[in-house]
């Protein structure tokens, strides 16, 4: 069997991010990581999800420096992998986020994979 590896440009990355639904979403915490399945919308350079409060959060929240992880096959035995690597930002139910909460719902509307979201209220 012979395996070819190339490394792909970050167009081909981008290309591959925006296509993807799903990855996994890697952060960590007092040296300890913890990796979970994670539904998302790329935009441009900025990866949009949301979730529920629970362990992610809290540790996102105290070590902002997280990467997700996309794998798809492409053909019987070839694959592509991206590992993109940045900076988790909330956009908090509160004024002065309102504007790009309804940004990134909408994202998560077009793209259907609103798991475990709650809908942002209007107006807020």
């Amino acid at each position: 069997m012979r395996v070819t590896i190339r490394e792909m440009n970050a167009d081909d990355c981008f290309a591959v991010l925006h296509h993807a639904k799903m990855g996994v979403l890697a952060c960590s915490h007092e040296d300890k990581p913890y990796l979970v399945p994670l539904y998302f919308a790329c935009e441009g350079r900025k990866i949009y999800a949301f979730s529920l409060e629970g362990k992610k959060i809290e540790w996102m929240r105290v070590n902002p420096q997280v990467s997700v992880l996309v794998h798809e096959n492409t053909s019987p035995g070839a694959w592509r992998s991206v590992i993109a690597s940045g900076r988790f930002e909330e956009l908090p139910d509160k004024d002065g986020f309102a504007s790009e909460r309804q940004h990134a719902w909408g994202r998560s509307a077009e793209e259907k994979w609103v798991v475990g979201a709650r809908r942002p209220h209007p107006g807020r």
